[in-house]
Formats: C-alpha cells, structure tokens, sequence
C-alpha cells in the first residue's frame, strides 16, 4: 500500500487511525488522503482497537500453529536415511513403509529435504506413466554385464539379472581384458548358478578376422551352456537396465569411496553396498518400489566344480587354432578367429562346402572351390 515513504509505516497508521477516529471528513474520502483502500484502512481501525497501546506494525504471517507439521521423529527419521544412502524423497519413503516406520506423504517427506538443505527446493515431480519394459519373464533368463571406468586407474566389472535386477557381481578389476570378466564370472556362476545367456555390448565380442566366430570369452560360456548376447553398434540402450545401474553408481556410491584405501578395502566397501544396500535395502521404482532380492532365487542350473571339454564324434578331423585364429587342413589355411587361439575346432567336408565347428557350433562354412594354398581363407 502506498503509505508516504519518508515516514515511518507505524506514524503514518497512527495518524490515519486518529483521523479516522475524528471523523472529520467521510471515511472514503480520508482513505483516498491516505492513499489506500476502504479495505485497508478498515482493517487498522480493527488492529488499533485490539491493542491501542501497540504500534501499528506489521506482523509475521507465519501461523501460531502447524497442527500437520510432520513430527520430529519422523523427520529425523527421514533424514537418516536420506544421509545414509542418498536417496531422494521416493525412495526414502518406500524404505520407511516397507520396515513398518511412520512415513507422511510424498510431498511431506520432500518438504523435510528441501526444509533441512538436502534437496533442491522444486516439488518432486509427479510420476510418469509407467514406461513400456523390455524384461525376462523369469530371474536368470538372462544377466547383463559391463565394465565402468576408469575410475582412478581401476574399472568396475558389474552383472545384474534382467527380471529382478538383482546385482549378481560389483567386482573391481584391474582392466577392462576378457579374462578379468572371466574370472568374475565363474566366481559369481558359483554363487547363483548359470543363467540361459548373457548380454553385453561388443567389447566382448569377436574382433579382427573371422568377427563371426567365437570371442575368448564367448568360447567358455559356450561350453558351460550359456548364450552370449550383444547389442547393436552404438545403440547403448541395448544394455538399459546396466547402465541404470551405473548411474545409480555414480550417485550414490562413487562419491562415498575413499580411493586412496587399498583395493581389498574398496573391494569390500563395494560388497557390502550390493549385498546388504543394493539388494536387500534400496527401493527399486521398476520393481514396485521392492527389494531385488525379494524377486530373485538362485540359478536351478550349478557351475561345473571345472569348465567341461569340448568333444567331438568319432572320426570328425579336429586341428589347433593358431596363433593368428588360422587352422591349416590338407594344405589350406581356414580363418576361424583368434579368440579360439589354442583350441581345437572339428573340420567337416559336407559336399562342396567345409564345414568348421566348436563342439556343437557351427562357426563357418567356406566353399572348397574357395580354397587357395598360400592363402587365408
């Protein structure tokens, strides 16, 4: 309201109200004086009279009494877990309700955040429709696996289960080599079982001559029954669910580690986070807002105590992959990949054709018009 600026408000109230008082002029006509409206100058007559030895102030609007302001304990509650973990109102509540805590409502529990410091002060959005999911009927239908880093010279070897999204394996390795997927891989087939296959990006696929065969690690998955999978070039989304979870890392995780600790000790730091946070505490917004350990059972299918032979029918001609992914038959170089280096392949004449094999596998045809001495095929 337009009082006279070079005036205290309180003065100039006062003066108002006395002249009012006074009715030396009609009411109207004094607030047009004042430079107010009817309805102000109505409601200072009321505050004079409730207190006429008090100034004319103004008083905060804060209300005397908050009757659905969330209890202390609850609100503390909320901020324990959101410290502990990291986590955003929706989760916190979930993780609230599912252990029996009194929680208030979404927007209560993002009120207390915002209230203390430890979110940002816009609402927490509505959620979205739930989103069209791409998933295994069943857990150990299928795992996805990929390599995150470098992160301070280390990399972080991840494995979660497509149905459940129960995080199988969170392993630090020294680099991003096959052979450290591997020995990550056997260690966690021990642990839940063997799954029908495995998905990943093209890292662990075939590379160089003959991309069609076998990778290293392909090859071993092989022999233990397991499909290996990968999506399409430059299409990441392919492996969606994994590279959730390696945002979820970044988050929540990452941030907390001390790097400067030896590896055992970050090793099992990143345990205990996938055992007892991961799986058995974190809300998880695809599953409902369960636990994945509440949807995942081990694998029905062991790991072999050793990785099986590969065999072949009597008679069937076997050669050794050399160093270059080559095998040499009757004179002929035949090209079946170097990630079969060391391994025996069956060759198989089938009419005009021979036919090369991996156990059960067919790696590849190659037409005997097509063979040339002195050449690779």
């Amino acid at each position: 309201m337009p009082w006279d600026p070079d005036r205290a408000p309180a003065d100039e109230r006062a003066d108002f109200v006395e002249a009012a008082l006074l009715r030396a002029c009609p009411f109207a006509q004094l607030c047009r004086h004042f430079r107010i409206t009817p309805k102000t100058g109505y409601k200072w007559l009321r505050r004079a009279a409730e207190g006429p030895h008090r100034p004319l102030a103004d008083r905060p609007r804060r209300p005397h009494t908050c009757p659905a302001r969330t209890p202390p304990d609850v609100a503390g509650a909320i901020l324990h877990v959101h410290d502990e973990y990291g986590w955003g109102a929706r989760k916190v509540r979930a993780f609230l309700l599912q252990r029996g805590r009194p929680a208030p409502s979404l927007g209560a529990v993002h009120h207390v955040l915002r209230r203390a410091g430890r979110v940002r002060a816009a609402a927490p959005p509505a959620p979205p429709a739930p989103p069209a999911r791409f998933q295994r009927s069943a857990p150990n239908r299928l795992w996805q696996m990929d390599f995150k880093g470098p992160l301070h010279g280390r990399y972080l070897l991840t494995v979660e289960d497509d149905c459940s999204r129960y995080l199988l394996a969170l392993a630090l390795c020294p680099d991003q080599t096959m052979a450290a997927a591997w020995a990550v891989l056997w260690a966690a087939f021990g642990r839940a079982g063997l799954p029908d296959a495995i998905l990943s990006d093209n890292g662990f696929a075939p590379r160089g001559p003959a991309a069609g065969g076998l990778s290293w690690l392909e090859a071993r998955l092989l022999r233990l029954g397991v499909r290996a999978l990968h999506g399409r070039p430059y299409h990441p989304q392919t492996q969606g669910k994994v590279g959730r979870l390696h945002r979820t890392l970044e988050e929540e995780v990452l941030p907390r580690l001390d790097w400067s600790l030896p590896d055992a000790a970050v090793a099992a730091q990143l345990e205990r986070w996938r055992v007892e946070v991961y799986n058995a505490a974190r809300p998880h917004e695809a599953l409902g807002q369960a636990v994945p350990q509440s949807r995942w059972q081990a694998s029905a299918r062991p790991r072999p105590g050793r990785l099986p032979e590969v065999s072949y029918p009597a008679g069937m001609e076997t050669r050794k992959v050399m160093q270059r992914g080559e095998i040499c038959w009757r004179g002929y170089e035949l090209m079946v990949g170097a990630g079969l280096t060391g391994e025996r392949v069956g060759v198989q004449p089938c009419g005009a054709e021979v036919v090369l094999l991996y156990g059960a596998r067919e790696l590849r045809r190659v037409g005997q018009a097509e063979l040339v001495k002195g050449r690779i095929v």
